[in-house]
C-alpha cells in the first residue's frame, strides 16, 4: 500500500472580519429566548471568493486532531482548518489533493466533497473526471495529529460522483454519483449511481437504477409521482445528489425527480424510491412577485412546490429512524436544453395551466414554473415551482417514507421578520424580493445533532443565507427555535462587482454568503467542550464555526 505524504501549498493567517453591528448579527436573533441558542465564536476566510460559487463547499470536522476539512472548489485544494486552537482568527493550511492522486489512472477534473470517518482516523474526497461521462474516484487518506494526511488508496467510483460519505460504523465510504449529461441530452447521458466501498475487504460496488427501467417498473414510478423526463429510462434519468446513511441503510436524493432511493447496505440493492411529495400552495402561502418589492404571500389554487431535495440528514429517535431532507429545487440545463417555463405577468402572460393571471393573483413579475409537459409523474392542470423552500422530516421504515413535518413557510415569513430590507434576496445580490419568483431562501443542506439531550436539526438557506434551527427531539412535534445569519448584506467585497451593459449586475457581499455545507460537532467531540456548528459558504468563500448552547 503506497503512502504519500500530504502536500501543502499554501498557508495563511485569515483573520476574522470586523462587520458593522447593524449590518450582521453574529448571534442568533432568538439567542435568549430559545431553548438553543447559536452564536459565531470563529471565523475563516479563503481569501477567494465567487458570485457564482464553488469555492468553500463541504465541510467535515475530524474529532482526532480538532482540524476541519473544507473543498475548495474554486483553488482545487482542500483547506485543513485548525479549530482546536481556541482562536477566533483561524489558521488554515490548503493541501493539493489533485498533486497527491496525479499518478491515478485517470485524469484529475474537480474534488467535489469531504468526510470523515466517525473516529477520525480516516478522510475520503470525491473527484471527478476531466471527461464528463468517465468513472470517477475515491481518494482515501489517513489523517495526522497536525492537520495533514496521507494518500493510502484510491478507489473507481461511478460517474461523476459529488457527495462521499462514511457509514457511522466506519464499515463502509458512499459516494453519489450524479452521471449528468453535461454536453446535452442529444449526447452521452451517464448513468447515475451509488458507489459503496466495503473498507474490511475493499471490494467496491457501483450500483446502478437498472432494475427500474422495465416498463413495468418505470410505470410503477411515475404512477407514485417520481418525475421522469419522458423518453428515458431511470438507470440514466437518475442523478444521485446526496447521502445519509443510518441504521445500515443508506438514503439517496434524486433531486430533480424529486425522491429518495433507499439501498440497503447488507444486500447491496435499492428496496425503493419514494417520492418526497409537494408543498401544496393552494394551503401553504407562498410568496412569488418580486416586482412589489414586498413579502406578500398568497395561496393559489393550482399551485404545487416540487420539493426536490438536495442535502438530507439520519437520525433515530424514540426507536424510530428519520430523514429531514433540505427542499431546494433544481432546473436541469444541458446543451440547449432547460426545463424552464418562465411567465411574465407583468407582459400579460398567464401560469402554464392557464389558472394563474395576472388579473385573478395581482402578479406583476415573472415567476419561473417547471416544464411539466417534458415529464412523467405529474398531473394535467397544477402549475409546478421548483422547490419546496422547505425541510421535510420523513419516518423511515419497511414500507417507506411518511412525512411527519414540514416547515411550510417559515423560511420565507421568518427571514422577512429580522431581514426585512433583504428579504428573498440572492447569494449574488442583496437585491430585495429577487428571488421570490423563482426558489425563495432555497434550502440547501440540513444536518442534525443532539445538544444537552435534545435533538437538534440545522437548515442552511443558500440565497438570502443564514441557517435555521429546529427542535427535532420528536419530530411530530418539530419546532423552530433560532436563526443565524452571519452576511453583511450592506458591504460589497472589492473586486467581485460584475457588469451586464453597464450596470453593476452581480455582487459578493461581505460576512458569510451562501451556505452549501454544514458538520455538527458534538460537545463530547468539541476541543471547547461546547457543541459546534460548522458551515462552509460557497460565494464568500468563508467557514464559520458556531457555538450552540
Amino acid at each position: 500500500m503506497r503512502k504519500a505524504k500530504g502536500i501543502i501549498i499554501a498557508a495563511a493567517l485569515c483573520a476574522a472580519v470586523a462587520f458593522p453591528a447593524a449590518a450582521m448579527s453574529t448571534a442568533g436573533y432568538e439567542n435568549g429566548d430559545s431553548s438553543l441558542d447559536i452564536t459565531m465564536s470563529a471565523h475563516y476566510t479563503s481569501g477567494s471568493f465567487n458570485a457564482d460559487g464553488g469555492v468553500m463547499e463541504i465541510v467535515a470536522y475530524n474529532k482526532a486532531n480538532g482540524h476541519a476539512y473544507a473543498v475548495n472548489g474554486q483553488d482545487g485544494v482542500l483547506a485543513s482548518i485548525d479549530i482546536a486552537g481556541g482562536d477566533t482568527e483561524l489558521l488554515s493550511v490548503d493541501i493539493d489533493v489533485k498533486a497527491l492522486v496525479s499518478d491515478s489512472d485517470f485524469t484529475y477534473g474537480d474534488m467535489t466533497s469531504v468526510a470523515v470517518s466517525s473516529d477520525g482516523s480516516l478522510i475520503a474526497t470525491a473527484l471527478q473526471d476531466a471527461d464528463y461521462d468517465e468513472e470517477g474516484r475515491i481518494a482515501l487518506f489517513s489523517s495526522d495529529s497536525d492537520g495533514s494526511i496521507e494518500l493510502l488508496k484510491v478507489y473507481e467510483a461511478g460517474i461523476q460522483p459529488d457527495m462521499v460519505t462514511f457509514s457511522p460504523d466506519g464499515r463502509y465510504v458512499l459516494t453519489a454519483d450524479e452521471g449528468e449529461p453535461r454536453e446535452g441530452y442529444g449526447e452521452d447521458d451517464p448513468e447515475g449511481s451509488v458507489t459503496v466501498v466495503s473498507l474490511e475487504d475493499d471490494i467496491v460496488s457501483v450500483i446502478g437504477f437498472e432494475a427500474f427501467d422495465n416498463s413495468l417498473a418505470r410505470k410503477a414510478l411515475a404512477d407514485k409521482g417520481i418525475i421522469m423526463q419522458k423518453g428515458t429510462v431511470p438507470s440514466e434519468d437518475f442523478e444521485p445528489e446526496y447521502i445519509a446513511v443510518g441504521n445500515n441503510m443508506a438514503y439517496i436524493t434524486l433531486q430533480e425527480a424529486n425522491a429518495v432511493a433507499v439501498l440497503d447496505l447488507d444486500s447491496m440493492i435499492f428496496t425503493g424510491v419514494y417520492t418526497v411529495g409537494l408543498e401544496d400552495y393552494s394551503i401553504v402561502p407562498v410568496d412569488i412577485d418580486k416586482k412589489d418589492d414586498a413579502y406578500n404571500p398568497k395561496t393559489y389554487a393550482t399551485l404545487r412546490g416540487i420539493r426536490m431535495p438536495d442535502g438530507i440528514a439520519y437520525f433515530s429517535t424514540a426507536g424510530n429512524d428519520y430523514i429531514a431532507t433540505a427542499n431546494e429545487g433544481d432546473a436541469r440545463e444541458w446543451g440547449d436544453y432547460l426545463n424552464e417555463d418562465e411567465r411574465d405577468f407583468g407582459d400579460g402572460d398567464v401560469s402554464p395551466t392557464g389558472a394563474i393571471t395576472a388579473e385573478n393573483s395581482g402578479l406583476d413579475g415573472k415567476v419561473v414554473f417547471l416544464a411539466s409537459d417534458d415529464y412523467d409523474g405529474l398531473d394535467d392542470g397544477i402549475d409546478y415551482l421548483y422547490g419546496g423552500r422547505t425541510m421535510t422530516i420523513f419516518r423511515a421504515d419497511d414500507s417507506g417514507l411518511e412525512e411527519v413535518f414540514s416547515t411550510a413557510d417559515d423560511a420565507e415569513r421568518i427571514t422577512y421578520s429580522y431581514l426585512p430590507e433583504y428579504y428573498n434576496a440572492s447569494n449574488d445580490n442583496a437585491v430585495l424580493d429577487d428571488r421570490s419568483g423563482k426558489k425563495g431562501p432555497e434550502a440547501e443542506a440540513v444536518t442534525v445533532g443532539e445538544v444537552n439531550g435534545r435533538i437538534y436539526a440545522f437548515l442552511a438557506l443558500e440565497r438570502t443565507g443564514g441557517i435555521m434551527v429546529y427542535d427535532v427531539t420528536e419530530p411530530e412535534n418539530s419546532k423552530y427555535v433560532n436563526y443565524i445569519n452571519t452576511r453583511d448584506f450592506t458591504s460589497i467585497v472589492s473586486g467581485s462587482e460584475i457588469y451586464e451593459d453597464g450596470e453593476l449586475d452581480k455582487w459578493v457581499t461581505g460576512g458569510d454568503v451562501a451556505p452549501e455545507g454544514l458538520a455538527f460537532v458534538s460537545a463530547e467531540d468539541s476541543p471547547s467542550g461546547e457543541a459546534l456548528l460548522i458551515a462552509a459558504f460557497e460565494v464568500s468563500g468563508t467557514v464559520a464555526v458556531y457555538t450552540l448552547n
